[in-house]
């Protein structure tokens, strides 16, 4: 079989960019990048937000797209979003351009669950089930306080690899510090949530650093420094 279909099962929606971006380097041979998914002329989306299903026509200019030789790169890929949303008739059309494509194309159905993709598609596709090793972290992360160092700046390393996982960590801390809040001014203790209102602050700041493009392992770890208990 010259061309290759993946379904990438992704149970969260919030990572499936990351996730695909990651995917394509690994195609490609070369990091692509976020805004690469957009622009890369070799790179054809079939996004629909609008609409709860993806129907028959928009497969159809998905394939119009595909027939040319790649613009740029060896391959091109074809990527069908949410392809949980493609009705039985789009599904059957795009199993026909399946069959057809050429060595060149790569096809990949970003799925919630592969049982939504008709069978006969499943058995012509590698499928791929992401997995999320970052999130298992993320929600060890309210202990990371406790932890000496060492430990936490190696983490830190690890996050902020990418700007994706900084923001993850970001958020991850920040709702930490929501819920002690929440319970502190649910069991009164003023001095407790006005603390807690301070660590919010430090946080944001170190967001819109990290949206400025500060370096994000030194601004994650000053970050931490200043959350010190």
């Amino acid at each position: 079989m010259g061309h290759m279909t993946y379904i990438l099962v992704e149970k969260r929606n919030d990572l499936e960019k990351k996730n695909l971006r990651k995917f394509l380097s690994d195609i490609f041979k070369k990091e692509i990048s976020m805004d690469e998914l957009e622009t890369n002329p070799d790179i054809h989306n079939l996004e629909n937000t609008e609409k709860n299903s993806i129907g028959i026509e928009e497969v159809k200019d998905l394939q119009k797209e595909m027939v040319y030789k790649p613009f740029q790169e060896k391959k091109q890929v074809a990527i069908i979003h949410n392809a949980q949303k493609l009705t039985h008739e789009a599904q059957n059309s795009l199993l026909k351009a399946l069959e057809e494509s050429k060595d060149h194309s790569i096809y990949i159905l970003s799925v919630d669950n592969e049982k939504n993709l008709l069978p006969t598609i499943r058995s012509r596709s590698r499928i791929i089930y992401v997995q999320y090793e970052s999130s298992e972290d993320i929600d060890n992360l309210t202990d990371i306080f406790e932890k000496d160092l060492v430990t936490q700046f190696s983490q830190i390393e690890k996050f902020s690899e990418d700007r994706d996982s900084t923001n993850e960590f970001i958020n991850a801390v920040e709702n930490g510090i929501r819920i002690k809040f929440e319970t502190n001014i649910k069991n009164g203790n003023i001095d407790g949530s006005r603390k807690n209102l301070e660590a919010l602050k430090i946080v944001q700041n170190s967001r819109e650093k990290i949206a400025g493009n500060c370096n994000r392992r030194l601004t994650l770890e000053a970050m931490l420094m200043q959350l010190k208990p």
